[in-house]
């Protein structure tokens, strides 16, 4: 009964989230823009500036837990190594009374799952192929710096003026540190978690593999008097998108690394362009 007690009031009381227009440091809050494991997003408006921003605060329920300030200074730590038009960007950190803030530039317009899932957008493979091109090539960004982001999914990537723009850095980790803040290795998780929290480009060339799969369900219109079938019986794919997919969720070899995977899909991507010229 005591857990239960204190996961009521932790959710209804503790981590209860700032209201519009409260005003925390130089900022006021504006809306909330959700809630995750550890943190709890807000829109804001920097007033000295009136510059639109991200506040990222720890649940107070967390704040003495390795997965509350440690997580937030560590997120931190790998916006900061990070420049690019395309993620959001480290601007500073601060306390407030006994909460801890992370603030982060502000990156405006719906994520993919608003534009598959709310708007009704549907792609064809070709076009689910240039677009999968393009959040390819922000995960190689990454591995080119040695960071992993361990969270490549369609509510991380926000579509604004024509390009995906990756977000929620708050489970990336350099590559060669450990995979959580409480165990040196995944062997007490599940089989498929083990997979998404490595801390290697394996991790997130699986979750480009799903990320493929949402956008090429999107024009799929399931028959209800079929039993559902895996995705290789009810999608209607090309060889070579069908063969990267395999890979991309090791149920053939696996890639190496983004840019070997990025290099078949180049050359899917040229065939199609050599063949609309013909």
């Amino acid at each position: 009964m005591w857990k239960q007690l204190c996961a009521w009031w932790n959710r209804a009381v503790r981590d209860r989230p700032y209201k519009p227009g409260a005003l925390v440091g130089g900022y006021r809050i504006e809306e909330v823009l959700g809630m995750g494991s550890y943190g709890i997003a807000y829109r804001a408006v920097h007033i000295p500036s009136g510059r639109v921003v991200v506040l990222k605060q720890v649940k107070p329920s967390l704040r003495r837990s390795p997965k509350g300030e440690a997580m937030q200074h560590y997120e931190q730590r790998v916006l900061a190594a990070l420049s690019h038009p395309q993620m959001p960007r480290w601007l500073e950190s601060f306390r407030h009374r006994n909460d801890s803030f992370l603030v982060m530039t502000y990156i405006a317009g719906p994520t993919l799952e608003d534009l598959l899932f709310e708007e009704g957008a549907a792609l064809g493979e070709l076009e689910a192929a240039r677009l999968m091109r393009q959040v390819g090539e922000l995960v190689a960004y990454l591995h080119e710096r040695n960071v992993i982001h361990r969270d490549v999914r369609i509510p991380n990537v926000i579509w604004q003026e024509g390009r995906p723009h990756l977000i929620d850095f708050g489970l990336a980790r350099f590559r060669g540190d450990p995979p959580t803040y409480i165990a040196h290795d995944l062997s007490d998780y599940p089989e498929e978690k083990q997979l998404k929290r490595q801390v290697e480009p394996a991790s997130d060339l699986y979750a480009l593999g799903h990320f493929f799969l949402f956008l090429l369900y999107s024009g799929y219109e399931a028959d209800e008097n079929q039993p559902e079938r895996s995705w290789e019986e009810e999608l209607s794919l090309s060889p070579e998108i069908r063969g990267m997919i395999r890979r991309l969720l090791q149920i053939d070899p696996a890639y190496g690394s983004v840019e070997e995977w990025l290099a078949d899909l180049d050359a899917y991507l040229n065939a199609k362009k050599e063949q609309s010229n013909r």
